[in-house]
């Protein structure tokens, strides 16, 4: 359906989002604001336009002259506007648009030159971006250079902005634990040698905030406590000779039936392992036995 026909709505045609990993700038795409397009496709086929903004979440730019009709809510209206319905900018996907330059013959003929694809290579320093800048060049025509626009708005030194010279002057030191950012000689000015904080002991008040309150016990606690008080105290005795070895005997039945090596090696593994439980036990049981 041809647009010109639609009735103007608050929707806007989503554009497809590029995956953050593979997004990319407007300086790696290749496109800049004050650049000059060539739109390839829509009503405004064949139109050599100037970019206002490129979106790198949609790979899209924002054009002059390309517009929709939209109803804008009145939260939104501009100073002077009077309409809900208004012509709004519209961005245009960047497989829509070809980069153009603008050549001037000797006797003042304008044409343009529109690349169908364009190469990035040969970076340089940029005085008008402060950056390093891919040159562009016509895919297939090394010897056409399209140039980088002017920046939108140059930038105007005002009174409290820093001279480019005092930027790179260095106005700090790198702290290190090999040296003490203090001299030791100015600590004495800095700190109150005499603070009640340096002293070693604790008033009353200070010990019993730095110590919680005992709590009463509840009913439950208190039967629980006297239960386990009345219990017999646990010992632990060492095992015989005789039921060391019969454990030993059923251990080596058991392993001599085993034909897996990784079971066997699983096995060996384990037997070396530490058990924190078991070796507290053998502690109590040598404990006892002293």
């Amino acid at each position: 359906m041809n647009k010109r026909y639609t009735l103007p709505t608050f929707e806007t045609a989503q554009l497809p989002v590029v995956p953050a990993a593979t997004r990319k700038n407007n300086y790696e795409r290749g496109i800049a604001p004050g650049d000059l397009v060539y739109i390839t496709e829509g009503e405004k086929k064949g139109t050599v336009t100037s970019v206002f903004h490129y979106n790198p979440s949609n790979d899209a730019v924002l054009v002059a002259n390309v517009t929709e009709k939209r109803i804008t809510p009145k939260t939104t209206w501009v100073e002077n506007q009077n309409s809900h319905y208004v012509d709004y900018p519209s961005y245009l996907p960047m497989s829509k648009v070809k980069l153009a330059g603008k050549d001037k013959d000797d006797e003042g003929k304008v044409s343009y030159v529109v690349a169908d694809e364009i190469v990035l290579k040969d970076k340089y320093y940029d005085d008008r971006y402060k950056r390093w800048l891919p040159k562009r060049f016509v895919k297939h025509h090394s010897s056409i250079e399209i140039p980088w626009p002017n920046p939108p708005s140059a930038f105007e030194d005002d009174a409290l902005s820093t001279q480019e010279p005092t930027v790179f002057e260095k106005t700090y030191e790198l702290q290190t634990i090999a040296k003490a950012p203090v001299p030791k000689a100015a600590l004495n000015q800095l700190r109150n040698p005499y603070s009640k904080h340096k002293k070693r002991v604790l008033s009353e008040l200070q010990a019993r905030r730095l110590n919680s309150p005992e709590m009463p016990l509840s009913v439950e606690q208190k039967i629980y406590l006297a239960k386990q008080a009345s219990k017999p105290k646990k010992t632990y005795t060492n095992l015989s000779e005789e039921i060391k070895d019969f454990i030993g005997d059923k251990m080596a039945q058991h392993i001599n039936s085993i034909d897996n090596p990784a079971m066997l090696a699983h096995l060996e593994a384990l037997s070396r392992a530490k058990v924190p439980d078991f070796e507290k036990t053998i502690q109590n049981i040598e404990d006892e036995s002293k």
